[in-house]
């Protein structure tokens, strides 16, 4: 999740609250759907005290609970709100450029975990050239600083990276005010690295009752299913849907009847030729849990269906649902049998496009060279 810089929201007087506004963000970190949230451009003195106001708590629990949160380009402004918080022990220190690499001496095994963790170690544990605000903070939470190759009028303790463990989580400095490419990529690497493998449910607990309420719509829209009525059964999954409100519910049976909500209305969707809604909808439940495999096999058919219903087909589309089949998943043996057969009709459509537009080119080729 990305929060937006604070200013702007905040003016009373400029943007209105909308998708950037304060309570959809905060709606959206108490949603239980995020691993990670990247804090951008925390860098406007006047802003600070509203900003703890908003999101000070709740960023300190998403963290404590297991998430990880990033901060770049915040121009070291931020050092007092990260002690009040995450009782870290920063002090801000200097700003210029030079070349800037990782802190091995004295804290490999936390650069190796927070940043090497994932498919991007190769790419960004290097040295790299940046103009930043540093801090001097303790050795194990230096990431990236001062080398061999850095300017020699330097401070050696300076750090333009740090990394910061707080309850089950953690939270990332990035110092470099540009946001130059290196600088991207090590936020990703840190989030790739060190988010939880499941999203942070500190927040998305629905009451007892509710969900009573959830599930008995739910078991009325399974029976209507069974029954073939599907118009009303989408009615009671939709029911049961709104009354999680902008919540996914905690991770287990409440996670899993969200999910079944969403994978249930992408069927009866598709059933009746809306396959667009029934993309959009095993999308969603994809979002929250990657590879799902019935909504990765329904989302396939729904692309191989979006493209057969537009004119001239769409070749991207059907080159995502390929991808969409391969998560689909090989077990049990007619779950096999099914998904083969889908591939076969999704490969068959690439080639039917793909001859045609082979027939278009030839043809506006000929055109062309005969002075048509």
């Amino acid at each position: 999740m990305k929060i937006p810089p604070a200013c702007p929201y905040l003016g009373e007087n400029e943007i209105k609250p909308d998708a950037h506004g304060v309570k959809r963000c905060q709606d959206e970190i108490k949603s239980g759907r995020y691993h990670a949230i990247v804090v951008v451009d925390y860098s406007n003195r006047e802003e600070f005290q509203e900003f703890e106001e908003a999101f000070g708590a709740l960023l300190q629990q998403f963290v404590a609970a297991g998430g990880v949160v990033a901060f770049p380009s915040s121009e070291a402004m931020l050092v007092s709100t990260v002690e009040k918080y995450f009782d870290t022990e920063w002090k801000m220190s200097n700003h210029y450029r030079t070349t800037w690499g990782p802190c091995l001496k004295d804290n490999k095994r936390n650069i190796n975990y927070s940043f090497g963790n994932g498919n991007l170690s190769r790419r960004v544990i290097k040295e790299y050239s940046a103009k930043g605000n540093t801090l001097n903070v303790p050795r194990h939470e230096r990431c990236f600083g001062v080398t061999e190759n850095s300017r020699k009028d330097v401070c050696e303790e300076d750090a333009i990276v740090a990394m910061h463990n707080y309850g089950k989580g953690a939270i990332a400095y990035f110092g470099d005010v540009n946001a130059s490419h290196e600088t991207i990529w090590l936020v990703a690497a840190f989030v790739e690295s060190r988010s939880p493998t499941i999203p942070i449910d500190c927040f998305s607990s629905i009451e007892a009752s509710v969900f009573a309420e959830i599930i008995q719509l739910k078991g009325e829209g399974n029976d209507s299913f069974k029954a073939g009525d599907l118009d009303t059964a989408l009615g009671s999954y939709q029911s049961a849907l709104n009354k999680f409100e902008t919540k996914m519910g905690i991770n287990g049976s409440q996670r899993e009847c969200y999910i079944a909500l969403l994978s249930n209305m992408s069927l009866i969707y598709y059933k009746n030729g809306f396959y667009c809604q029934s993309e959009g909808l095993a999308t969603k439940v994809l979002d929250i849990e990657w590879g799902q495999e019935k909504c990765s096999y329904r989302r396939a058919m729904a692309r191989l269906k979006i493209s057969q219903t537009t004119a001239g087909g769409d070749l991207v589309l059907l080159r995502k649902a390929e991808k969409d089949v391969l998560n689909a998943g090989m077990t049990p043996p007619s779950t096999l049998k099914a998904t083969q057969k889908l591939m076969a009709q999704i490969e068959s459509e690439i080639k039917r496009l793909k001859k045609k537009e082979e027939k278009k080119f030839s043809a506006g080729f000929e055109n062309a060279m005969n002075g048509k």
